[in-house]
């Protein structure tokens, strides 16, 4: 699951996942497009795969 821009993902749909990712931000900037997010999300889950 991939929370919006905005709100980010309900307390619900939250409680029910098995694990939560957060995207560490520097600045002023405090959310990411849900499609940059996901890109960065595959990028390092396979980079950390490839390197096991």
């Amino acid at each position: 699951m991939i929370g919006n821009e905005g709100t980010g993902m309900s307390e619900k749909v939250r409680k029910n996942c098995d694990f939560n990712v957060k995207i560490p931000m520097k600045g002023k900037i405090t959310s990411l497009n849900a499609s940059v997010s996901t890109g960065i999300i595959v990028y390092e889950a396979v980079k950390q795969r490839i390197s096991q």
